[in-house]
């Protein structure tokens, strides 16, 4: 304690008035970090380190204005690229902007209260939306249109309804202009046509009375080996015609229906299954089961399908190879054998039917004439 006495009489104002213009200036800075000022700003409590003179007035504006252009041209050149000629004009820009700025009055920096700098703050720091330049051509619309089927629709369906020979196939597949009045009317125009074997309308949009049209179809036509209407609004009422008029259906050996908007359910798939037992040609179905009764049962039905099939063409090929042979058999040999005779009498008059040889294959005819007791062999 007597050590700190010494020091309670001391008179502030004469040992200030003994401190030089320096060490009072290194004071002011140190009691300003000791104790700043809660008003002012974080980003402006660092005091001034610079001991260098101003070259020029203080603008805010043109300090401003220089952060704006400079802020956009970076975000230019981030995005879009900026071309040389682009960035030469910007920078012509800004120089003229602040030698007329240079030239208004200056705006004194200490004048500003602690709640102006705040607000210039949070005004320096707003982001600034630039949209970005677009150097390359923008991309050429999409035709939402476009299908890629080159089909003309008109076109083919009067092809159908003339019952064109070159015609063997319709596919209509992901046109989405169609209309369903014309769906049927391809359906109607198939029945009486005999040329065309594949008929295709996925993703056509096609609803039950198109599917309906197209049952009536099979039911007439014998021609269409495969048809496909994958990919549409088809119900359970729809797929269930179509199921119908295959028992009595002898051409139809592929069908697709798969991914309808609606579920055709545990029900329609025991009835289609139950109704395909009939049909002896269908070999491939482009349908998933969600039931697996119904789906091996329909395995077994096409399985038994295929081997009909197989069995089938291993009978063709066997009664061809036995034709084959029987008209080897069956060939002339012109040395040793006369396979057929035609006599005649002398007035003309045939010999009766059971001394007369014929054989259809026959190479030479010999006709023998009766004439004085002497008989003439003559080869034709």
């Amino acid at each position: 304690m007597l050590k700190l006495s010494k020091y309670e009489d001391i008179d502030e104002d004469e040992l200030l008035a003994s401190l030089s213009a320096e060490e009072l200036a290194e004071l002011e800075k140190e009691l300003s970090d000791i104790d700043p000022d809660s008003n002012v700003p974080i980003g402006l409590r660092q005091r001034d380190q610079t001991d260098k003179t101003p070259t020029g007035t203080f603008s805010r504006e043109a300090l401003m204005k220089y952060w704006e252009n400079e802020t956009r041209r970076l975000l230019e050149d981030e995005l879009g690229g900026a071309s040389p000629k682009l960035v030469k004009e910007d920078e012509e820009e800004e120089e003229e902007e602040e030698h007329q700025d240079n030239k208004a009055k200056p705006e004194p920096l200490m004048n500003s209260g602690p709640m102006t700098s705040r607000v210039e703050n949070l005004t320096l720091l707003k982001p600034q939306r630039v949209e970005p330049m677009r150097l390359t051509p923008p991309p050429p619309p999409v035709d939402p249109n476009t299908s890629g089927n080159p089909i003309v629709v008109d076109d083919a369906l009067q092809r159908v309804l003339r019952n064109d020979p070159e015609l063997t196939e319709v596919n209509l597949n992901n046109i989405d202009d169609i209309s369903q009045e014309t769906l049927v009317r391809f359906a109607e125009a198939l029945r009486s046509n005999t040329h065309v074997r594949t008929f295709s309308l996925a993703n056509t949009r096609a609803d039950d009375p198109v599917a309906l049209a197209i049952a009536k179809m099979l039911k007439q036509n014998s021609s269409i080996i495969s048809l496909n209407i994958e990919s549409n609004y088809v119900s359970g009422k729809g797929v269930m015609a179509l199921v119908q008029a295959l028992p009595g259906n002898n051409t139809l050996t592929e069908l697709r229906f798969h991914n309808q908007r609606h579920m055709c359910g545990g029900q329609v798939e025991m009835e289609m299954v139950k109704i395909l037992r009939e049909n002896y040609t269908l070999i491939k179905l482009g349908y998933q089961f969600n039931l697996p009764g119904p789906r091996m049962s329909m395995t077994g039905i096409l399985t038994r399908n295929q081997d009909r099939q197989r069995q089938k063409r291993l009978q063709e090929q066997k009664q061809q190879q036995q034709n084959q042979q029987g008209a080897q058999e069956g060939a002339v040999n012109r040395r040793t054998t006369a396979l057929v005779c035609s006599f005649t009498l002398s007035n003309g008059q045939p010999l009766p039917a059971s001394t007369n040889a014929c054989n259809t294959m026959t190479v030479f005819k010999l006709q023998i004439f009766v004439k004085s007791c002497k008989i003439f062999i003559v080869n034709c």
